[in-house]
């Protein structure tokens, strides 16, 4: 069966990066989250008043807290 895997064009396969062990990656920062992610973050953070705030609204309370 031929290798039908992806080469460089040094014909080398191409591996992915490795996994940082024991490390998780960094969450996404707050400017790149959706409202929706950011309403039940401020959920668990126990913000009050948050279904009426904007997104932006969100994100200047969570980083008050």
């Amino acid at each position: 069966m031929p290798d039908t895997r992806r080469r460089d064009t040094r014909g080398a396969r191409r591996t992915s990066p490795p996994a940082a062990k024991g490390r998780e990656a960094p969450p996404p920062r707050l400017e790149e989250r959706t409202r929706s992610e950011l309403y039940e973050l401020a959920g668990q953070l126990g913000i009050a008043g948050r279904s009426e705030m904007t997104r932006l609204e969100l994100i200047e309370a969570i980083r008050r807290r």
